[in-house]
Parts: C-alpha cells; sequence; structure tokens
C-alpha cells in the first residue's frame, strides 16, 4: 500500500512539474519512463515509512522478493518518498550503494544524500 502511494504522488508531482510519467507495458526494474527537460529518465520509486533514528529514516533500496538483489544499473533516477514527512529525494541511481539508505531530515546534517532532498533539478539537468 504505501509503495502505491509513494508512485501516485510521484505522478501528482511530475505533471505539476510538466513532465510526462509513463509506466511500463510489462514488467521493468524501473518503475516510470519520465520524459522532461533533461531527456527520457528511468525512474525507480521507493517508499518508507520506517524510522532508524530520531531524526533518519531508512529506505530498503534492494530488488527483489525471496532474496535481495542490488537494484538494476539502467535505472537513471530512485526517487524515495519519506511517507510521514511529505519529502521526496531524487538520487542519481549511481550514487546509490548497498541494499538501504537511510535518510535524514534535519537541515543541519552533513549525510552524504543530504543533497537529493527535494532535488527535482535532476530532471532539469
Amino acid at each position: 500500500r504505501i509503495g502505491a502511494i509513494a508512485e501516485s504522488r510521484f505522478t501528482t508531482e511530475c505533471l505539476e512539474r510538466d513532465f510526462e510519467p509513463h509506466l511500463p507495458a510489462t514488467p521493468m526494474p524501473w518503475d516510470f519512463i519520465v520524459t522532461c527537460p533533461a531527456g527520457i529518465l528511468k525512474v525507480q520509486i521507493k517508499s518508507t515509512n520506517h524510522k532508524s533514528s530520531a531524526n533518519t529514516y531508512l529506505v530498503n533500496t534492494s530488488a527483489g522478493h525471496a532474496v535481495k538483489d542490488a537494484m538494476c544499473d539502467t535505472i537513471d533516477v530512485v526517487g524515495c518518498y519519506v511517507i510521514p514527512e511529505k519529502t521526496w529525494w531524487m538520487i542519481p541511481r549511481k550514487e546509490i550503494k548497498g541494499l538501504s539508505i537511510k535518510l535524514n531530515l534535519l537541515p543541519e546534517s552533513k549525510s552524504k544524500h543530504k543533497k537529493y532532498q527535494e532535488n527535482w533539478s535532476i530532471f532539469y539537468e
């Protein structure tokens, strides 16, 4: 259910920015193909409501159900939605290592992914 919420919110965000989000017609390793000023980007949506500490949320970036595999390398952008905070991180796929990431909400955070919070500029570059 939380995945469907995040995908619906992503579609809304894209349309409000005049991007065109398209769902693949067949199963693919990404959730959306987005036509935007940066071109055509493959986007995987991840979501969480799991706090790992007072100001940090944990996002599972792995693929698969039984055996957890790393995310596909053909994805361009990983959109991480923190549901309770209604906040997005738009992270280039090449910046994600491992099977999970921590997203810190504090404005003064030195987290390596902090610069990607609400980073919709990735769709304009």
